[in-house]
């Protein structure tokens, strides 16, 4: 049986996600909702069931500027479709070929999501589309003992925190506008001195969401040296998984990397709360030397794969849109998917 829902059905979303085996924030009705607040698209979740085997896939659908023609993507962060069930090679061809003629009907050309890099799905969309190893990301794994955990730290890493708790303290805050309007600062002066793009420059109501949200728990910390606050993290606590999601540094304390201090401690309290990963996530590009990557990596030797998915569904105008692009300018990213969005970005 197929369903198809939309944002308007939080209740029927809710219930067949945490039906699933596994599942994460991003595939929540409430992230999906900001996405949708964020203008990213319109949230939908596309759902396979066959007795007590589901299988089920949340997606942005975006009109095509132009064009009477629309794609699907992901929301930011770790996507991709989630099951419950020993699912036979049946299950998933038949949950294919009906994604296939839902996109069909819904004029949707293209289809992106970025996965899971805790979950198993790549079975799931084998076959139909083309799955690409991007970057590696850094997983705490919260199943082995705090010692363990500890022993696969950077030897400087301890030394720095050992340093950081002598000098400076973690102020677990409420979403009060103040502490919001705190964080943006921070996190904002972080972003313009790497140079983020727009997109990563977020609105007072997307912290408000993430905070306030009830289906995860999203918490906000704050390092203070001296009565100042210095640094800043955001981090989602949803099922069995620990998100490391957002975080800043004054510019003027990058020497003293005091976001540390704030992993470290979530890594004890979800440790002791019973979740099983505290993921980290990667850096900012392909590069292991990447400042980002190496930063998470002085935390654990634990590395996963990230992967995205890329399905064309009509490649007649997949290829026309491209073509169009193409004639609106000569500098179009051959990576990027779908091509032709490389001239909105």
């Amino acid at each position: 049986m197929i369903n198809i829902l939309d944002s308007s059905q939080q209740s029927k979303w809710k219930q067949y996600v945490e039906r699933c085996d596994d599942y994460d924030m991003y595939h929540t009705w409430e992230y999906h909702k900001i996405s949708q607040n964020n203008k990213e698209g319109t949230p939908i979740l596309f759902v396979y069931s066959n007795k007590d085997k589901l299988i089920v896939f949340p997606i942005l659908v975006r009109e095509i500027p132009d064009s009477s023609y629309k794609d699907a993507t992901s929301c930011y962060g770790y996507v991709g479709p989630i099951s419950s069930g020993i699912l036979t090679q049946a299950d998933i061809l038949h949950f294919q070929e009906a994604f296939l003629t839902y996109c069909h009907q819904e004029n949707i050309i293209a289809v992106f999501s970025r996965l899971h890099p805790l979950l198993p799905q790549e079975s799931i969309l084998n076959n139909l589309g083309v799955i690409t190893e991007n970057s590696l990301t850094i997983t705490v794994d919260l199943k082995q003992t705090l010692q363990e955990q500890r022993a696969h730290y950077r030897k400087s890493t301890k030394s720095e925190i050992n340093k950081l708790r002598r000098i400076a303290s973690i102020q677990w805050v409420t979403p009060t506008q103040e502490n919001i309007d705190s964080f943006m600062s921070i996190y904002n002066e972080n972003m313009k001195r790497v140079a983020a793009s727009d997109y990563f420059f977020f609105s007072t109501s997307y912290y408000q969401s993430l905070l306030n949200a009830t289906e995860f728990n999203t918490k906000l910390a704050f390092v203070v040296l001296e009565g100042e606050r210095i640094a800043t993290s955001l981090f989602t606590f949803c099922n069995h998984t620990i998100q490391y999601h957002l975080s800043g540094t004054r510019n003027t304390y990058l020497h003293l990397a005091p976001v540390k201090m704030i992993i470290d401690e979530v890594r004890l309290q979800g440790t002791q709360e019973g979740f099983l990963n505290f993921h980290l996530g990667g850096g900012t590009g392909l590069d292991q030397q990447d400042p980002l990557f190496r930063f998470k990596r002085a935390f654990s030797k634990k590395e996963t794969i990230f992967k995205t998915f890329n399905l064309v569904v009509n490649h007649s105008v997949y290829d026309d849109l491209c073509d169009k692009a193409l004639r609106l300018t000569q500098t179009i990213d051959k990576n990027y998917f779908p091509r032709y969005r490389a001239v909105f970005k």
